[in-house]
């Protein structure tokens, strides 16, 4: 009778074991998996830019502390996290010289690189196992004040995404108190005022700096030399 119980103890031990690798080890061990691909596109937005559009793992970092912060739910963590990686990733086919012009952009010029947005969300839509990431994507520069049902992960993203570019033209603090000047407008108030209250807890100038690779960096010196060979090319054929 003993060895029954035994041996019922070991199989439900081992059920119980098999059920926890098939529903919550397997399933988060796929996600860094994915997460750490999807890196590797942020990285190259970022090389294509050279660093004016990145920052995407301290992003990563701040949209998950921020979404706890928020209650939104563990799903759309996750989504959220691809959501951030792959965001930009519709650049690759915005022309390098507008991508990285020193002065301000013209209107034409403006809408030209926000039609980057709708191409991230196209190239998620082509993969099967991105394709729920696209929606969150199309919206990751939305506006509160014309869509303000929209998920509150989309504010979120919306909210840090330009948080981090303002933050690369000037500041931390200068690019919060836009958020903060805007909240209600342009950006979710829940969503900003969840953000001033991380950053009071953990300024980002306490944050890991995005670490560059020697690959980056090459790639950073490599780029503009392409158009001054090309120009020496052009000289010395006339």
């Amino acid at each position: 009778m003993e060895t029954w119980w035994v041996g019922l103890g070991v199989l439900l031990g081992s059920l119980g074991a098999l059920g926890y690798y098939a529903f919550v080890f397997l399933p988060a061990q796929l996600h860094r998996w994915r997460c750490q691909s999807l890196r590797a596109f942020a990285r190259l937005i970022e090389l294509r830019t050279q660093g004016r559009y990145g920052d995407a793992e301290l992003m990563v970092e701040l949209a998950l502390r921020l979404s706890a912060r928020l209650g939104i739910p563990k799903g759309e963590r996750k989504r959220l996290e691809m959501a951030v990686y792959l965001r930009d990733i519709g650049m690759v086919s915005i022309p390098y010289a507008l991508l990285n012009k020193p002065s301000p952009l013209s209107p034409l010029e403006q809408l030209t690189l926000m039609r980057h947005v709708e191409i991230s969300a196209a190239i998620a839509e082509q993969i099967p196992a991105l394709s729920d990431v696209a929606p969150l994507i199309r919206l990751h520069h939305v506006v509160y004040a014309q869509q303000p049902d929209a998920p509150l992960s989309a504010h979120l993203l919306a909210a840090l995404s330009d948080l981090m570019e303002q933050a690369h033209q000037s500041d931390y603090e200068t690019a919060l108190m836009h958020l903060q000047a805007e909240a209600g407008n342009r950006y979710h108030p829940q969503v900003v005022q969840a953000i001033a209250a991380e950053l009071q807890t953990r300024p980002l100038e306490g944050w890991a700096p995005l670490r560059r690779s020697a690959a980056l960096w090459l790639g950073l010196i490599l780029y503009p030399l392409k158009d001054l060979t090309r120009l020496i090319v052009e000289f010395a054929r006339h």
